[in-house]
């Protein structure tokens, strides 16, 4: 039986067929644990990389279902979700992530994801979830194709306000009543995404962001991943084999970014002829301090030979000063000893200014909105209506979700360690 007529019938009582499940995930022993559970449960699965094997290969096999993991190296899960969606919204879509935030799948919906499993994950429960979410798109085709779908598509402004529009309008831009705000109407109604949380005690295992960063080499143009935390690495290019000079040229996409402000090793300087400027640490302790042997050379009034180390770690930087006569500073005070400069927290050396990169996020938090949003979320909720508040593009929406998961992994990670140490 060909795989059209097969997902055409009812097979067992499951009303869509599944052979085929695109597997898209970049971590190599993951994707192969995922692989064996679908190919025991019958189905046939293939294991892509990035965006770009993905849609290259649509054009040739559509699947029945696409898997699809969030942090991925170039397009993130959560705009890949929102490409497929709009090349063909009755293409089931599941997000398989580690992420267990609530704005994580609130992006997930919003983009047009049908469920959302959090890892790790029982095979049982991934497999019957697969099937649940297939049957759940299957009715709302079926719907639409026997004329079941009412002529008009319902929808939440971003201020609460419930809209609705014929569905020749899908995809194009209308004005609110209620706020005037310009929304896109989307290619369908909001449905409800089918969420699983995780069978398991979830590892919260932290995809190192350093490795989602880009370099531009300054000799070639080549633009090349920095996989390593070896800064002293990556300053070489792999194609040209030149060494770059100065300060590392770190393409901003949003997930790099992100990538950048989770690692709490940048520091933006905010005094001097460098004013506006990064600073990234490498991974292990340095000395700061005027004289040539420093790692990190700084000039200015009331900075010593060698003035203080710092020294990265999973909550911010470790900083002491090394007996210098003016004293180094965290927030306006003189430090005595180690101590811990937090994320955005103020660093004065001599006349020099830094600020660390980062939020200090909550290890507790399921959310990451402002108090404002949350109120104005659950507002909307009382009502029956879900906000989507964020009007940033995808690719920036998704990589503070990313983030935030990071910063929250990561001092969790340290929280576990200091209480094993003690």
């Amino acid at each position: 039986m060909s795989r059209d007529n097969f997902r055409s019938g009812e097979l067992g009582g499951q009303r869509a067929a599944i052979r085929y499940v695109m597997v898209v995930d970049d971590d190599a022993e993951s994707a192969r644990e995922t692989k064996a559970t679908l190919e025991k449960s019958g189905l046939e699965a293939k294991v892509f990389k990035d965006g770009g094997q993905v849609h290259g290969s649509l054009s040739m096999d559509r699947p029945d279902l696409v898997l699809l993991k969030l942090i991925l190296p170039g397009e993130s899960g959560f705009e890949i979700c929102e490409r497929l969606k709009k090349q063909d919204r009755f293409l089931p879509v599941v997000v398989y992530s580690e992420i267990e935030l609530e704005a994580a799948q609130n992006l997930a919906a919003k983009l047009g994801a049908d469920g959302y499993i959090l890892k790790p994950c029982l095979p049982g429960t991934l497999v019957t979830t697969i099937r649940e979410v297939a049957d759940a798109v299957w009715d709302r085709q079926a719907d639409e194709r026997e004329g079941k779908e009412k002529g008009e598509i319902r929808f939440p402004c971003r201020c609460g306000h419930r809209m609705k529009e014929k569905l020749e309008n899908r995809g194009k831009l209308v004005t609110c009543s209620q706020c005037q705000a310009t929304v896109q109407v989307p290619e369908r109604a909001m449905h409800d995404m089918l969420v699983k949380l995780s069978d398991a005690a979830n590892a919260n295992a932290l995809d190192d962001p350093m490795r989602f960063l880009s370099v531009k080499c300054q000799f070639c143009g080549t633009y090349y991943k920095l996989f390593s935390n070896d800064l002293e690495k990556a300053r070489t290019c792999p194609k040209c084999d030149k060494r770059q000079i100065g300060a590392l040229s770190i393409i901003g996409a949003p997930l790099s970014r992100a990538a950048l402000a989770s690692s709490l090793r940048v520091l933006r300087i905010l005094s001097g002829q460098l004013k506006g400027k990064k600073l990234m640490l490498p991974d292990h302790e340095i000395t700061l301090g005027s004289a040539r042997p420093c790692q990190l050379k700084q000039q200015g009034e009331g900075i010593a030979p060698q003035h203080c180390t710092l020294k990265p770690t999973p909550l911010g930087i470790l900083v002491n000063d090394l007996n210098s006569e003016t004293g180094t500073f965290i927030d306006n005070e003189r430090i005595t000893g180690e101590t811990l400069l937090e994320p955005g927290g103020l660093l004065k050396v001599g006349t020099m200014l830094y600020r660390l990169i980062g939020q200090d996020r909550d290890v507790n938090s399921t959310d990451f909105y402002d108090p404002k949003q949350a109120k104005a979320q659950q507002k909307a909720a009382e009502k029956g209506v879900k906000l989507f508040l964020s009007d940033k593009p995808t690719a920036e929406e998704a990589a503070d979700v990313i983030q935030a998961h990071w910063d929250i992994v990561r001092k969790k990670s340290a929280m576990s360690r200091d209480s094993a140490d003690a």
